[in-house]
């Protein structure tokens, strides 16, 4: 008789998003490098790129969901899937994947339900918003086995205000597979389309009110002047308009907005600076990117970007109520070519020491295997 080893290792992981996006990516990657190991079932939507993939994969293992939307019919029908497939352990990535995972708990209690935020922002609430959420997030934390916070400063706020005791909690780094390959510069942005001459300032994110890329297109209209500094402000999203507006009406020739890209790592490799303007973070993968790229950073000195940039070590951190301090920056960064080597060297070296895929899946995989036993 043959014994399938994975048999009792049912794990279903939900998202309600399953487009490009740092979820989405650590969702999948944790599904690559574990399904040999345990056997996965997903509940997502059915989007580009990840959601076709793993339902094209999985099959009858997919569930789908809709996006960033809680549905009574859907969470019903859930509720039997995870019944009927014997699931033992369900891990939700992001909020709204969150409401449904602890809810499960309610019907299922055996289920042992772990929940990843990817992002704590309620700095973007308003303050009966944040109230009501924080209450929330208190009463489902008595349906939570275990908390995963994607970085200690996301993790700090949230033992602050008591959602949950600290031991019900861990501190997973995001990890991304290593890509770095050495490339010619000039070769690469010939390729993009990119000016091959300038010192360029790159930003790879959605257009949403949490990533601030209005913050980025006012750095770049400060630096107007320097003929020799272009930025590239990459994707796309719900403030596209606002950003094409803004642009236009401060007749800036020194930025480019490509749209959605598929192939950010090139993008970066063909940069000199990443700066990321965001109100907060968990632990944003274009600054993993970078570092990845030996890429220096300047960054708002907010949540989850001070957990990646160091000063004057692989960046800069700068305030977001005080912009020219990144504009200054920028210059410094480009005029002073032994600082940029440094920098550019420790970015590389802090990538390898501390969010490689490798150490993120492997704390992942002894975290499974707790609440699988």
């Amino acid at each position: 008789m043959t014994i399938n080893l994975k048999q009792n290792k049912n794990i279903l992981l939900i998202t309600l998003r399953s487009d490009i996006g740092g979820g989405s990516k650590h969702l999948n990657s944790v599904f690559e490098n574990l399904k040999d190991d345990f056997s996965f079932f997903i509940a997502s939507p059915v989007d580009e790129p990840f959601g076709i993939k793993w339902l094209n994969e999985l099959k009858d293992k997919f569930f789908q969901l809709p996006h960033r939307r809680f549905s009574l019919i859907h969470f019903f029908r859930l509720i039997g899937y995870v019944r009927k497939n014997k699931i033992r352990v369900v891990h939700a990535h992001g909020k709204g994947a969150g409401i449904y995972a602890r809810l499960l708990k309610l019907f299922l209690p055996s289920l042992k339900i772990i929940f990843t935020w990817h992002g704590f922002h309620i700095e973007t609430y308003n303050s009966l918003s944040k109230q009501i959420y924080i209450l929330i997030e208190k009463t489902l934390s008595m349906l939570t086995d275990l908390f995963i916070n994607v970085s200690e400063s996301e993790r700090v706020p949230c033992l602050a205000i008591k959602i949950y005791d600290e031991k019900k909690s861990v501190v997973i780094y995001n990890g991304i597979k290593d890509e770095f390959k050495p490339v010619d510069k000039i070769t690469l942005r010939k390729k993009l389309n990119l000016p091959e001459d300038k010192f360029i300032v790159m930003n790879i994110s959605r257009f949403d009110k949490t990533k601030n890329v209005k913050a980025f297109v006012e750095i770049a209209s400060m630096l107007k002047s320097h003929n020799e500094i272009f930025f590239v402000l990459a994707g796309d999203g719900e403030e596209k308009k606002e950003i094409v507006n803004m642009i236009e009406h401060r007749e800036m020739k020194n930025i480019l907005l490509p749209g959605f890209v598929n192939n950010p790592v090139e993008y970066l490799q063909a940069a000199d600076v990443y700066l990321s303007t965001s109100l907060s973070e968990g632990l944003p993968y274009t600054l993993l990117e970078s570092l990845m790229c030996a890429l220096p950073i300047v960054a708002s000195d907010v949540r989850g970007n001070n957990e990646v940039v160091q000063n004057n070590v692989n960046g800069f951190l700068f305030d977001l109520r005080n912009r020219s301090q990144a504009s200054q920056k920028i210059i410094e960064i480009k005029s002073e070519s032994d600082n940029y080597k440094k920098l550019s060297d420790n970015a590389r070296k802090i990538f390898l020491d501390k969010f490689t895929e490798q150490k993120m899946i492997f704390k992942l995989k002894e975290v499974y295997e707790k609440y699988l036993l």
